[in-house]
């Protein structure tokens, strides 16, 4: 692969060599907003798969009094 550059002299004046330079800020916040709700997705699933245990278990165990 040939990207053209033969001297790093005239380093300062080269564009960007990869796609979509300068939204790096945008897609971190983008990452950021999809971490942030799939953490809150995830603790709230677990919330009421742990509250279904819980009211299942409840039901199956006899208590001590009975």
């Amino acid at each position: 692969m040939n990207t053209g550059v033969t001297s790093l002299a005239k380093l300062t004046e080269m564009a960007e060599v990869y796609p979509f330079a300068g939204y790096e800020p945008l897609f971190s916040v983008i990452a950021l907003v999809f971490f942030v709700a799939f953490i809150a997705k995830q603790i709230s699933m677990d919330k009421v798969l742990h509250e279904e245990q819980i009211d299942h278990t409840a039901e199956a165990m006899a208590t001590p009094a009975e």
